[in-house]
């Protein structure tokens, strides 16, 4: 089992006003989960993410220090960058997040955050981050994203790196209309048989 901590760090309320508040909450969630023995998949939920590097290496730093002595942490470093360049802004952003992490925390799963939305998992297997434990995270909303996408990540996994699903949805990404069943029943084909 396995629950996200998605700390918002840009609106609102979140990390880069409230500090103090967003890490109660996210503390909340990661003692819960260690209590029940669930993973904890601790997400710095931001789109803008390279304009943030500092914050998310002091934050980082701070959990891998606190909790990476618990193999049921799971760091999810960059939720969802918009369409920026891999090569140029994202795997550098990712290289010094690691580092920050690996200095306190050497073995727990990382999972980095990729172009588009984290759909671009192809993109990143072309040129990985290096390192142990590290996987690219892949998200999908049934109704909306379907075979192109599944291309793409099974072209991520021909390459031999991790991709990991951190967020999805059997609705459109833009939350409306009903539920695609036979998308996602594809979906869930598709992920079963990529374990």
């Amino acid at each position: 089992n396995l629950v996200r901590a998605a700390m918002g760090v840009e609106e609102g309320s979140g990390y880069l006003s409230n500090k103090q508040g967003q890490m109660s909450m996210v503390e909340t969630v990661i003692k819960a989960a260690i209590a029940e023995g669930i993973y904890v998949l601790v997400d710095w939920h931001d789109h803008n993410a390279q304009n943030h590097q500092s914050q998310a290496i002091e934050f980082f730093t701070y959990i891998a220090k606190t909790y990476g002595n618990n193999p049921h942490i799971i760091y999810e470093t960059f939720n969802e960058p918009l369409q920026v360049d891999w090569a140029g802004v994202v795997k550098p952003y990712h290289v010094a997040v690691v580092a920050a992490i690996r200095a306190s925390d050497p073995d727990n799963v990382i999972v980095l955050g990729t172009p588009t939305w984290s759909q671009d998992v192809d993109v990143a297997a072309n040129n990985p981050v290096s390192g142990t434990n590290l996987c690219y995270t892949m998200h999908y909303y049934a109704a909306t994203h379907k075979q192109s996408l599944r291309d793409k990540t099974q072209a991520a996994l021909n390459k031999g790196v991790c991709v990991f699903v951190t967020e999805y949805g059997t609705v459109s990404a833009d939350g409306n209309g009903g539920m695609d069943q036979a998308s996602s029943n594809e979906w869930y084909t598709f992920l079963d048989n990529n374990k």
